[in-house]
C-alpha cells in the first residue's frame, strides 16, 4: 500500500481528545479540495508537465492526483487529529475523456464519495480552461483506507445531503461491489469459466493454424530497473505511491509507443493495486507487456517488485493496467496491431485484459450517459 507523501500534510499531527472520541458524521463537503494550474500564464510551471511532444505528461499529473487523494481522505477522517495513517489501497480508475493541453489551465476537484468501515473512496475530477468555464477532461477514483499501528482503524462516517451527493454515493457503492467481484476472479486461483475457454481455444487454433497474424505477448515485454531514493519518501519513509504510479505509466507508455509504432493515446488506467509498501534503499523492477488488444486500444499490465539483492528473491509490490490508443496526425484511431498469447500463462493474461476492457467499457458508458462529474462541489 502507498502512504501519502509528506507534502499531504497539511495539519499539525496532534495526540488530541479526538483520537479516542465518538467518530461524528462528515459531509463530502468538509472534505472537498481544489487545485488549479495556472499553465496559461505560468510558463515556469507548463515547464515542469510538458512533454517531448508538447502535451502533458500524464505520469507526473499521476503523482499528483496520489497526493490530493490523500489530502482529501486525510481531511475527511481528521487523520492527523486522530493520529491514523492514511494509505492508498488502489487507485481504483482513471478515465481520459478529453484533450489535456499543456497552455490551457488544469483543476482538480477533488471530493469523498463513499465510505466503508475504513475505507474512502475519493473521486477527482479533472478539467481544463475554457474561456470562462471549466470542462471535464478526465477523472479518477482512489481507494484510500484507514490504520492505527499497522491495523484498520475505522473512520466518520459520510453523510451525502444533496441529491447529487447521494448518487456519487450510489455509485461508489456500485464500484465496491464490482471491486470484489473482480477480484474473486483473479487469474491465478480461479479457473476460466466455459465461455473464456472457448475463447481461448479458438484463440490457439487461430495461432496455430496461421488464419491470426498479429505480434507475440513475449515480444513486447520491456522491464526498467530503479533504485528508491529517499527524495520520493513519504511521512512514513517509504516510496510515495503517486512516483510509483508515475515510473509505471511511463513504461507502459512506451511499451505501447514500440508496439504501435505511433504516438500513444492515454485512455485509461483500471486499477493499480498496492500490495505492500516499498522501502527507500531498495531495488525496484518494473515489467510491463501488452496483454490484450482490440482493433483501436490496447492494454498493458506493469508489475512492480521489490528484489533482494543477496538472495535474488522478488516480492509483488504494485500491478496495474493501462489502456491507450493509436492517433494519425489527424486525430483519428489507427488499426492496432493482434497480439498473440502463446503460453497458458499468456492465455490467463490475455483472458484477464479482456475482462478488464470489456468492464471499462461499460464504466465508460456510465460515466457518459450520467455526466456524473458534473455534480462535484464547486
Amino acid at each position: 500500500m502507498s502512504e501519502v507523501p509528506s507534502e499531504a500534510r497539511t495539519v499539525p499531527q496532534m495526540t488530541t481528545e479526538l483520537e479516542h472520541a465518538p467518530l461524528q458524521e462528515r459531509s463530502p463537503g468538509d472534505s472537498c479540495f481544489e487545485k488549479i494550474y495556472p499553465f496559461e500564464s505560468d510558463l515556469k510551471l507548463r515547464e515542469e508537465y510538458i512533454n517531448f511532444f508538447g502535451g502533458l505528461r500524464i505520469g507526473k499529473l499521476l503523482e499528483d492526483l496520489d497526493l490530493v487523494a490523500g489530502k482529501v481522505a486525510y481531511a475527511h477522517a481528521q487523520g492527523w487529529e486522530r493520529g491514523l495513517g492514511i494509505v492508498t489501497a488502489a487507485c481504483d480508475r482513471i478515465d481520459l475523456t478529453g484533450s489535456l493541453p499543456s497552455h490551457s489551465d488544469l483543476q482538480l476537484l477533488a471530493s469523498v464519495n463513499w465510505v466503508g468501515r475504513s475505507s474512502m473512496e475519493v473521486g477527482i475530477r479533472i478539467s481544463t480552461k475554457s474561456e470562462n468555464d471549466w470542462k471535464r477532461v478526465a477523472r479518477a477514483f482512489f481507494i484510500m483506507v484507514s490504520r492505527r499501528e499497522g491495523r484498520a482503524e475505522e473512520v466518520n462516517p459520510l453523510a451525502p445531503k444533496t441529491r447529487e451527493e447521494q448518487r456519487r454515493f450510489k455509485e461508489g457503492q456500485e464500484r465496491q461491489r464490482l471491486r470484489r467481484e473482480m477480484s474473486r476472479y483473479n487469474i491465478l486461483t480461479v479457473a476460466p469459466d466455459e465461455q473464456e475457454s472457448k475463447l481461448l481455444h479458438s484463440l490457439f487454433l487461430e495461432i496455430r493454424e496461421g488464419t491470426l497474424k498479429g505480434v507475440s505477448m513475449a515480444e513486447t515485454l520491456r522491464q526498467s530497473t530503479r533504485l528508491m531514493h529517499p527524495q520520493f519518501r513519504n511521512i512514513h519513509n517509504k516510496i510515495f505511491g503517486g512516483y510509483l504510479m508515475r515510473e509505471a505509466f511511463e513504461l507502459a507508455w512506451n511499451i505501447t509507443y514500440l508496439f504501435c509504432g505511433h504516438r500513444p493515446q492515454f485512455l485509461s488506467v483500471d486499477h493499480m493495486y498496492f500490495y505492500e509498501p516499498v522501502e527507500i534503499g531498495s531495488i525496484l523492477s518494473f515489467t510491463g507487456q501488452v496483454i490484450y488488444t482490440s482493433a483501436r486500444a490496447l492494454m498493458v499490465e506493469v508489475t512492480a517488485e521489490v528484489i533482494d539483492p543477496a538472495s535474488g528473491i522478488t516480492e509483488v509490490t504494485n500491478v496495474s493496467y493501462f489502456t491507450f490508443t493509436v492517433l494519425d496526425k489527424a486525430g483519428n484511431s489507427l488499426k492496432i496491431n493482434q497480439i498473440l498469447p502463446e503460453t497458458y500463462e499468456e492465455g490467463l493474461k490475455y483472458l484477464d485484459g479482456f475482462k478488464r476492457f470489456r468492464l471499462g467499457e461499460e464504466n465508460e458508458k456510465i460515466i457518459l450517459s450520467n455526466d456524473f462529474l458534473k455534480s462535484f462541489p464547486p
